[in-house]
């Protein structure tokens, strides 16, 4: 993966852990509640996994945000 597509990666996913610690929640908590497994959250908060429209929207409804609040700082 070069730099200019783990950039904007590594920002979604602080995007992500900073909802998640915001609502006192684990990863395995996230992942409960977006019926994810905690490895795909860990990933996605690291910046190492490109997510899919499907995970986002599990991401969208289970943090209960808009999708332009994960998409925050990525454009």
């Amino acid at each position: 993966m070069s730099p200019m597509e783990a950039a904007p990666l590594e920002r979604f996913g602080q995007n992500v852990r900073g909802l998640r610690l915001a609502r006192g929640w684990t990863q395995e908590d996230l992942a409960h509640e977006a019926g994810l497994a905690p490895v795909q959250v860990s990933r996605i908060e690291r910046g190492k996994r490109e997510i899919r429209l499907t995970t986002l929207l599990r991401l969208v409804n289970a943090l209960e945000v808009s999708p332009t609040e994960l998409l925050e700082s990525l454009y």
